[in-house]
């Protein structure tokens, strides 16, 4: 889970040449960049490639990076766009989308470490947000794990709010549907954040 202002903190910081802050903007945002950046390039191997080169590019222009107000935002859509450039660069002659997602690369679910839920109910969980178009859960993810607003899912993928809402109903509904007779309604209601 995403916290804003720990993120922005440690960005303003790395601004200012703290390579502490750097480090630990890394930890806090690798892995899920990785996954995102997976979902574009069909591979982790490159998805590593892709975001070790967005921290580069972040260390290299710190000093004109001040200006940023949403880091977290920021980052993702950087981990976008050189996605995107690596797979043109190795698919040249397939047109490069967001519509080509390796959706086996959007781990979802929570994982049944974390207490919340057992192993069966988030391997439901994780097949019924598979069984959603790649957008739709790629939308799914953003807001609901990744606790992006509707407004930066937008901006990041260059659609519109409206477009976010209308995409984020299609999945709760289509989840919730699927998983109404696996899961109590309480426990559903707290995974998909329906109360908020």
């Amino acid at each position: 889970m995403r916290n804003d202002e720990q993120i922005r903190s440690l960005f303003e910081k790395v601004c200012n040449d703290d390579m502490q802050a750097y480090n630990e903007l890394y930890l806090a945002l690798c892995n899920r960049l990785l996954h995102f950046s997976a979902a574009i390039v069909s591979s982790f191997h490159l998805a590593e490639e892709v975001v070790s080169d967005v921290f580069i590019a972040i260390w290299q222009k710190r000093h004109q990076l001040t200006h940023v107000q949403n880091p977290a935002v920021y980052l993702y859509v950087i981990t976008k766009n050189l996605s995107l450039n690596t797979l043109r660069q190795q698919r040249r002659h397939l047109h490069a989308s967001l519509e080509l997602l390796d959706i086996s690369a959007l781990q979802i679910a929570p994982d049944a470490e974390s207490g919340m839920i057992s192993s069966e109910v988030s391997g439901k969980i994780e097949a019924a947000i598979r069984s959603l178009p790649a957008r739709c859960q790629l939308i799914f993810r953003l807001v609901k794990h990744d606790q992006f607003s509707y407004r930066e899912v937008a901006e990041l993928l260059n659609i519109s709010p409206k477009t976010v809402d209308a995409q984020l109903t299609i999945a709760i509904k289509k989840v919730t549907e699927t998983l109404r007779f696996d899961l109590s309604g309480e426990v559903a209601k707290s995974y998909l954040h329906l109360d908020s």
